[in-house]
């Protein structure tokens, strides 16, 4: 992005391709001499990147995201990554460049089209966008010349690069639209590659294009890789493999495929090869033996009743590969396929909040009924992104009122009436009396708009002040810690209500993903929202208003040195609280599964522990009750659903979006509320021996946008293993 001759002396070159999703895209942002020579110095420009979508107008709901970048002295070119939060289609992004407070005018854009050509409307947070990284993978540049090399290779009988046979699993999981992907895939397994410009939520890469932050990933849904490239990716590329580390633990689902029969315990040694102890134990099945129940909304998706499917029903048709031939089939089009194929040896566990399932054999090229089968054992609730998170980017949210600050943002409607009447009283009978008893009526015309602005300015003032001009806020936290590793990961929901808002924004760490939670999110017009990128991540902006409950979903995967130090001795049981916080109450399974209870331990405190009663479980089982999501008593959300709810965009209430015929998105859905179900099902013994859940006041890994008064509904909970 430069004219011929900068003034500026810069070239700007912006690469947004990536898989479309809600999360964060990753865009390369290269900046480069304009003669292509080194830098004599040190040049900081920074960078404000704005997508937008023509159907939007004036009310564009995409932040525009800014960071600084920096050519270093004495190197031509260079490459940062931009973390800019995505939520639907992208049709050109607005550029602005500035160096020293200076725009720089040659490298800014009010529109530089990055739409991909063949997205046609459909967009879905249900199908899983997927990234399947391979060692032979050719670069996104690279891919049209790649294929016709592979073929000339094939035609003269010459060795070519080994890549699976993608095409009936993409034909699988990608989302079917007005595409025929059918003739996109016919011919080698190579086409597979040819066919990802019409595939936006499916992308093949080579190990090297990783991103460098975690974040880079939260778009996709499922990674796949060979265990010989997952151990690849640990030897040659740490840094990577810790970002897919992360990505896992934040609750990322992974498949690896023909890992052997040690697959299980080579994925633990990468996972934690320092760990003091096992991971939790490996769940064996065979893919004959899955229930297709699992499938969750994917079950639903291609049936005969589907509104989605009947109005796409001829672009999708299951595939097979028979006798090397890519051919259509009749299984699985209305519904489940019966044709397991050949069994699959699988095993899967969590690892955090995330799911790993390792295939003993090569899946490829599969079929529909031995596809589905895998998806089910990641189960369809965690493939789909708006029912892993709880929440829509797209759609209505009606979970928002199930999470506001008690006692905020409320009119106090009592007062009010309290208030209007006396006045009603004193600027009518009694005004009249008294004036006419001292023979002064010809001033009513005065004292009445007077005492009418007098009692006004009492009624607002009131509203302000019983909210007060400060921040206030409700968290509800679950961080999942494995002690063994130092490994964990904090899914938190957040509430901040402020009656001044700060212009200096809400402040998260650098390594935490950030959605905000809102009823509307594609229609609401908040003003223009800002995200900046420097010692913080810092929202600004439409993220952070006056007298406005905002809602925030922070996930941030760590490694801690955090812990829980268990002591057992002449028959007593102790624990010193290493976690950096105050513990409310605590539940501690030991090694032979004997629960204990404590209470008020203090940080770096010791404290003995007693056998757990009936009384303490109920009472574990209380606080987490009283702190539930729930709408307030008395308050009927639908009363503030707004006359335009259902003239939404038209891209994402038409039937190009299939789960809006299914199912609404719940915050109960979610991971963390997932992992507060099953401990309180289980009576708190979820993580089995040498495991613990503890009420704490602040676990110091936990992201918060602030540090304010937390209400009185605020609970975080650490569930750990020792």
């Amino acid at each position: 992005m430069a004219p011929d001759k900068p003034v500026s002396g810069l070239y700007l070159d912006i690469d947004t391709r990536w898989i479309d999703g809600s999360g964060y895209r990753p865009v390369r942002v290269t900046v480069a001499t304009a003669n292509g020579l080194p830098a004599p110095a040190d040049r900081r420009v920074n960078v404000t990147l704005q997508p937008q979508y023509y159907n939007f107008n004036s009310r564009n709901p995409f932040p525009a995201v800014t960071r600084e970048l920096m050519l270093s002295q004495g190197k031509a070119a260079e490459t940062h990554t931009l973390l800019v939060p995505q939520q639907f289609l992208w049709y050109t992004l607005q550029v602005e460049t500035r160096e020293d407070g200076r725009k720089l005018k040659e490298l800014s854009s009010d529109s530089t089209s990055v739409m991909t050509m063949f997205t046609n409307g459909y967009y879905t947070e249900a199908y899983p966008a997927t990234i399947v990284f391979h060692r032979n993978a050719p670069k996104r540049d690279d891919r049209a010349g790649w294929v016709l090399e592979q073929a000339n290779r094939r035609d003269a009988g010459e060795e070519v690069d080994e890549i699976p046979d993608l095409r009936v699993f993409f034909n699988e999981q990608t989302l079917p639209t007005n595409q025929q992907l059918t003739s996109q895939l016919s011919g080698s397994p190579n086409q597979a590659v040819s066919a990802l410009t019409f595939l936006t939520r499916t992308d093949f890469l080579p190990l090297s294009d990783m991103p460098v932050a975690w974040q880079g990933l939260s778009s996709a849904d499922l990674i796949v890789l060979e265990r010989v490239d997952l151990e690849t990716v640990f030897h040659k590329f740490p840094e990577r493999f810790a970002v897919l580390h992360q990505w896992l633990m934040a609750g990322g689902n992974l498949l690896v495929w023909n890992a052997g029969q040690d697959g299980s315990d080579v994925v633990d040694h990468l996972l934690s090869p320092n760990a003091d102890s096992r991971p939790p134990a490996w769940k064996q099945v065979s893919s004959d033996s899955v229930d297709l129940r699992n499938l969750g909304i994917f079950e639903q998706f291609r049936g005969p009743r589907n509104r989605f499917a009947n109005a796409i029903a001829g672009n999708y048709v299951p595939l097979a590969v028979r006798q090397g031939k890519l051919v259509e089939t009749d299984e699985g089009i209305n519904g489940k396929a019966t044709n397991v194929g050949t069994p699959l040896k699988m095993a899967h566990r969590q690892e955090g909040f995330g799911k790993i399932v390792v295939i003993e054999e090569d899946p490829f090229p599969g079929t529909t009924g031995s596809w589905q089968r895998i998806f089910a054992t990641f189960q369809g609730d965690r493939l789909a992104w708006f029912q892993r998170h709880g929440m829509s980017r797209l759609r209505e949210n009606l979970g928002f009122w199930e999470f506001l600050i008690p006692g905020v943002g409320v009119a106090p409607v009592t007062t009010f009436e309290l208030l209007i009447t006396l006045f009603v009283i004193l600027i009518g009978p009694v005004n009249y009396f008294v004036l006419r008893s001292i023979g002064r009526l010809n001033f009513l015309i005065v004292t009445v708009p007077v005492g009418a602005l007098m009692v006004t300015a009492v009624l607002m003032s009131y509203a302000v002040l019983s909210d007060g001009l400060s921040t206030k806020s409700r968290v509800r936290t679950v961080t999942l810690l494995d002690q063994t590793s130092g490994h964990g990961a904090s899914w938190s929901r957040q509430a901040y209500y402020a009656g001044l808002a700060s212009t200096s924004g809400l402040k998260y760490p650098l390594d935490a993903a950030v959605y905000e939670y809102e009823q509307y999110p594609l229609t609401e017009h908040t003003g223009e929202k800002r995200m900046t990128w420097g010692d913080d991540q810092i929202l600004q902006g439409g993220y952070f208003r006056s007298r406005v409950t905002q809602q925030f979903l922070a996930i941030r995967p760590f490694e801690t040195a955090h812990h829980l130090a268990f002591t057992a001795r002449e028959g007593q049981v102790s624990v010193q609280n290493k976690l950096g916080t105050k513990i409310s109450q605590l539940l501690l399974l030991d090694d032979k599964g004997i629960q204990y209870f404590a209470n008020d331990i203090l940080p770096d405190a010791d404290k003995q522990l007693s056998t757990v009663t009936t009384e303490q479980i109920s009472e574990f089982r209380r606080t987490i009750n009283e702190k539930n999501l729930g709408i307030p008593e008395g308050f009927d959300r639908r009363s503030y659903v707004r006359r335009s709810s259902n003239r939404t965009n038209y891209y994402v209430q038409s039937a190009s979006m299939p789960e809006i015929y299914q199912m609404d998105p719940s915050f109960n859905q979610a991971l963390m509320e997932r992992e507060i179900q099953n401990q309180m099902a289980r009576s708190f013994q979820a993580l089995g021996p040498r495991s613990y859940i503890a009420i704490v006041e602040h676990f110091p890994e936990s992201p918060l946008g602030m540090k304010t008064a937390k209400g009185e509904k605020s609970i975080e909970v650490v569930m750990g293993r020792w």
